[in-house]
């Protein structure tokens, strides 16, 4: 059936009617009003035509438009009666004709012609009978009529037994009307909210009329092909899917207004600040790395993998009952949930996908309540400030978002929680609700790396994911939008001096996650000409310097002119205290920050007015000094409001200052340097997977010269860059990617560790596992050794010797091991190692097999084939119907022909009949009916 839209109207010039009629603009409310209330109305288009267009459905589940109704509103101040007369002044008739005229050859067309009145129809005999689509049964009126429009008798009552005239009520009862139906289909609202509304569904009418509906159209629309001039005039559901949702589920639609609005704000510092930019204006996508778990084991079929580096996040994260995200400090992992969460939002209201909705938590705030409460009450903490209008219930969250679908629980920070024990239980807590077979929840858990047994209870199958950090070219980009959003004119070109700068100065990889782009480009900014930082912890010295002294200048803007002016009516006296804080502000937040670790601070404006050197003037009412307290705090630059009190912009912002505060006091940084360093002196033996790796980026700052550390703070990592302690060289690797390790001073430190690795990957007397485990830590410290070595591990026939003796899962292989984390240091050479692995006879069946599998996973086109070779292979019989199993998705011919082959090489020996008869199952599988025949035609088990 055609749609109006894709015809050429013949008066289409309604752009002033929306200046000079508001009536008409109520008239075609009516449509969406009956639209929302499910009354059949399919969309409504205005000034397409007519002044109105509604599309009416043929009342089944299909959509199809049953009925085109084609409006003409008609309004005047007089409140006289309607006369046939009347009505033929009005020149709704000939507007009238003219659209009959452009749609008559388009007999598949269903459509009526309505004239819309305001006031009542006279009583004449002739405006009634052209009110109820006579008008053309009464010669003499047929023949005025026709000589009105200039028409001949037989068109024109053609054209008359499609018209009706409707009587609608006068302009105030039809807005009383209108809002009359917004009271019925929510009456959970207040009045206040209908109001809101009611103006806000008119406004859209009027954007309507004057074709600037957008700018999603194309996303919103029901018919795509329709031009884009009438889709900017037409309202469909998908365009109110808002106001639908308000009116249905208004706490759902409370949360999804706040969360899009909250999922917008920059999590890294400075984003709170005025003309700061928006999340969207700069961030730039990571790509998320799947990687194994602890043991190397990915057990996920090959239907289920995905390439190594996924550019959609949201579908990939969403996709399993429970996934993590590993990075580093600053690499990115509150951006991508924010990101994930935003674009969960943007989908749902577009119905593009409400599958899932995005609610982002704390993990801290996930400890000691119901899930359902923890969400409810975090939720409605972080969304306070963006517009949420109530308190989000428990029963919001113990319940489906829509029919079918779940929340996707976006779990940031797993590492922020101290206690190991509190991460046990919350990860169990969490993989118990999705173990559900239709569960309500999905989780996505961020974290910095953990020891391996603290993940371990979510079981080996949870999926892995490590964001990868910028590209050179990734790096320029979110540079450009950085710059962009702080108002530098020509970011594009200032970009490229800036990544040129990084380059010169060896910052480039340092530079590479998105907390440290975002610092560099603001120190880069305020000073264009000056030198970077050299390491991390004078990178955050200099950062934090720029930030007190913006919130501390003298102008109008500035804290200090604003707290003269907010304190000096309580005398000299209180202003003097107030400028003394302000300059002692930094040794202050250090020294919370340190006692924050330690667990002592509840309330930062608390802890403040209790030091000494800040206690309240007594001319000053304590509301009035904690007002200005919690102005301070909230105004540094390091802190955000959270619910009632204050919190970190980030993690390493807090971790810097309290390692600030304790290299003020000598003895006091010692002991805390031996309590943190004595795990990673340790050595297991074979792994560093108990590794506390998430005390590794306060070390940093301890040992930092940008935190003042001892005179030289290579000394105390000495001791573990021995070949004995893997886990000793891996802390000096996670330093060197961090950044600490950057300055000269520290070179022969790092070589002596790069040496210990080599020389333990080299070592034939050590366990073939922790050998594995050397060169990957020697790759992060060097990564054209480390590679090499594991280069060398996978060519080694020797390394799994006891493997071979005593056969267990292939992903307890130390050779595939090596090639798993050589593919993902160097992808080619990666891939080459998994292809030698595969033709290596001296392997294990399942290990060659395995190898391919990596190799698919990898994208490899030499997967096939290597899979049809060891499908018919000298191997043991389920590892050749694994790899014809694992081909059959790749080429189902060649795994029917392998699995026939497979089952003529063992036929007669009664030994393997029941193999064979799982072969001859896995044919059927695939649809080959010989399958069948096989299996009939098999000796039958004997008793």
């Amino acid at each position: 059936m055609q749609d109006p839209g894709r015809l050429p109207a013949p008066d289409d010039t309604g752009s002033a009617t929306e200046e000079r009629f508001t009536y008409q603009a109520q008239a075609a409310l009516r449509g969406v009003l009956e639209m929302l209330a499910g009354g059949g109305v399919l969309h409504v288009t205005c000034e397409h035509f007519e002044d109105v267009l509604v599309a009416r459905a043929d009342g089944t589940v299909s959509g199809d438009v049953a009925l085109w109704d084609f409006q003409q509103i008609k309004s005047y101040e007089k409140q006289d009666s309607w006369t046939l007369s009347k009505v033929l002044r009005s020149k709704a008739l000939t507007s009238l004709l003219r659209t009959h005229r452009a749609l008559r050859e388009h007999r598949d067309l269903p459509y009526v012609l309505t004239v819309g009145v305001e006031g009542p129809v006279s009583s004449e005999a002739d405006v009634r009978a052209l009110a109820q689509g006579q008008g053309g049964d009464s010669t003499e009126r047929l023949g005025r009529i026709a000589r009105h429009l200039d028409a001949d008798a037989a068109e024109t009552a053609e054209f008359l037994r499609l018209v009706r005239i409707e009587e609608l009520p006068d302009r105030y009862e039809l807005e009383r009307r209108n809002r009359d139906v917004l009271f019925a289909l929510a009456p959970h609202l207040r009045a206040g909210d209908v109001e809101v509304l009611h103006a806000d569904l008119l406004n859209r009418v009027r954007l309507a009329m004057g074709g600037r509906l957008g700018p999603r159209w194309q996303a919103l629309v029901t018919q795509p092909d329709v031009p884009e001039a009438v889709l900017r005039k037409r309202l469909t559901p998908q365009k109110l899917r808002d106001v639908t949702l308000q009116l249905t589920r208004p706490d759902l639609a409370d949360y999804v207004r706040a969360s899009r609005l909250a999922a917008q704000t920059h999590p890294y510092p400075e984003a709170g600040q005025a003309g700061a930019p928006s999340l969207s204006s700069v961030y730039v996508p990571q790509r998320l790395h799947r990687v194994a778990s602890e043991n190397g084991r990915r057990r996920d079929s090959p239907a289920d993998q995905s390439p190594s580096d996924v550019a959609d996040a949201p579908a990939l994260l969403g996709r399993t009952p429970v996934c993590l995200v590993l990075a580093g400090p600053g690499g990115g992992k509150s951006s991508l949930l924010r990101a994930v969460q935003a674009d969960s939002a943007e989908r749902w209201l577009a119905r593009e996908d409400q599958q899932m909705l995005g609610v982002t938590v704390p993990a801290t705030a996930l400890l000691g309540s119901p899930l359902p409460r923890a969400l409810a009450a975090a939720a409605t903490t972080q969304l306070a400030a963006f517009a949420l209008q109530q308190t989000l219930s428990d029963e919001l969250f113990l319940n489906r978002p829509a029919p079918g679908a779940c929340w996707l629980v976006l779990v940031d920070g797993l590492d922020e929680i101290t206690d190991p024990d509190d991460r046990q239980n919350l990860l169990r807590t969490l993989a118990n609700f999705a173990a559900s077979p239709d569960p309500l929840y999905r989780f996505v858990v961020a974290t910095r790396p953990l020891p391996g047994k603290d993940l371990r209870i979510l079981g080996h199958d949870v999926p892995r994911y490590q964001l990868v950090p910028f590209s050179r070219s990734e790096l320029s980009s979110a540079a450009q939008r950085i710059l962009d959003g702080l108002g530098v004119p020509d970011s594009r070109e200032v970009a490229g001096r800036f990544v040129r700068v990084l380059d010169d100065a060896h910052l480039t990889g340092f530079a590479r996650t998105p907390l440290m782009t975002t610092m560099l480009c603001q120190l880069y900014a305020a000073h264009p000409g000056q030198s970077l930082p050299a390491t991390r912890g004078a990178l955050y010295a200099r950062f934090t310097d720029l930030l007190h002294r913006r919130m501390s200048g003298r102008d109008l803007s500035g804290v200090r002119s604003q707290t003269e002016a907010a304190l000096a009516r309580f005398g000299p006296a209180a202003v003097s205290r107030a400028h003394d804080l302000l300059d002692q502000l930094p040794d202050m937040i250090d020294s919370l920050a340190y006692g924050h670790r330690g667990g002592g601070i509840t309330s930062w404006v608390g802890a403040l007015a209790a030091l000494d050197s800040v206690r309240r003037p007594r001319a000053v009412p304590e509301d009035d000094w904690n007002g200005f307290l919690a102005s301070v705090l909230g105004r540094s630059g390091l802190l955000t409001r959270s619910g009632d009190g204050f919190a970190f912009l980030h993690q390493t912002l807090q971790e810097y200052c309290a390692a600030r505060h304790l290299a003020r006091t000598p003895l006091a940084h010692a002991r805390e340097l031996d309590r943190l360093l004595g795990p990673w002196e340790e050595d297991w033996g074979t792994t560093p997977w108990g590794a506390p790796l998430d005390t590794a980026s306060y070390i940093g700052f301890l040992i930092d010269p940008g935190t003042a550390p001892p005179t030289d703070p290579a000394t105390v990592l000495r001791a573990l860059a021995v070949p004995d302690n893997i886990r000793g060289c891996l802390l000096i690797a996670t330093q060197l990617s961090l950044g600490t390790l950057l300055a000269d001073t520290w070179k022969p430190l790092v070589q002596m560790a790069v040496q210990a690795m080599a020389t333990a990957s080299a070592d034939d007397d050590r366990d073939a596992t922790s050998r594995v485990w050397a060169a990957s830590v020697l790759a992060e410290l060097d990564l054209q050794e480390g590679t090499t070595a594991l280069e060398t591990l996978v060519d080694d026939q020797l390394l799994d010797e006891e493997f071979n003796d005593d056969p267990h899962s292939p992903d307890f292989s130390d050779r595939l091991l090596a090639a798993r984390s050589l593919l993902e240091l160097d992808p080619v050479r990666g891939r080459d190692a998994c292809h030698r692995l595969v033709h290596d006879s001296h392997l294990y069946g399942s290990v060659r097999v395995r190898a391919a599998e990596v190799l698919l996973t990898a994208g490899d086109e030499r997967a096939r084939p290597d899979l049809e070779y060891l499908a018919g292979a000298d191997i043991h019989f389920d590892d050749r119907q694994d790899a014809a199993n694992r081909l059959a998705p790749l080429d189902p011919e060649a795994a029917i022909h392998a699995l026939h082959t497979l089952i003529g090489d063992y036929w007669g020996d009664p030994d393997w009949l029941d193999w064979c008869r799982d072969a001859a199952q896995a044919l059927t599988y695939l649809g080959d009916p010989r399958g069948q025949q096989i299996t009939d035609d098999l000796p039958k088990p004997q008793p």
